[in-house]
């Protein structure tokens, strides 16, 4: 299937974009997961649809893009919310309370792990080790350190 015959789900700034990362490197194929980063941005999410025109750009298989995003946790193919809430459970966090602020958050926000609030604002999800441990109970915004999930953190990560 070509990118002509799919509905492009992309703007022409966005595909502008995509194609950028295909040059920032010396070989093309190396701006993918950048490419994706960005896609995961605009879309929360990356669908089939956006897996066919990114390897169409990147002249490669749809299969190979998938694998990508299938791969890869910063990467989902359904949406999440606009915040995208990510609270670590390796050793250190869990045994800094980690559970304790999901339990917080899925009260907080009215939804459990993965799901997302009926407004579209945000989602949240267990992470393995993100490699903050001197920030334990650790927790991040769409894929930015926050540092330590205290009460304080999170009611200015929830305002």
């Amino acid at each position: 299937m070509t990118t002509a015959a799919l509905k492009n789900p992309f703007t022409p700034e966005q595909m502008k974009e995509l194609e950028r990362w295909t040059k920032e490197y010396p070989y093309p194929i190396m701006g993918l997961l950048e490419a994706l980063r960005s896609v995961q941005h605009w879309h929360l999410c990356v669908t089939p649809d956006d897996e066919a025109v990114v390897a169409g750009i990147f002249k490669t298989t749809r299969m190979r893009v998938h694998e990508l995003v299938t791969f890869f946790p910063m990467f989902t193919q359904t949406p999440t919310g606009r915040r995208r809430l990510g609270v670590c459970h390796g050793l250190s966090c869990a045994m800094a309370g980690a559970k304790d602020v999901c339990k917080t958050l899925e009260k907080r926000l009215g939804v459990e792990e993965g799901e997302t609030t009926k407004d579209g604002e945000f989602s949240w999800e267990e992470l393995e080790c993100i490699g903050a441990c001197d920030y334990a109970p650790a927790i991040q915004v769409n894929d930015e350190l926050q540092g330590k999930a205290t009460a304080e953190k999170l009611d200015a990560v929830l305002e």
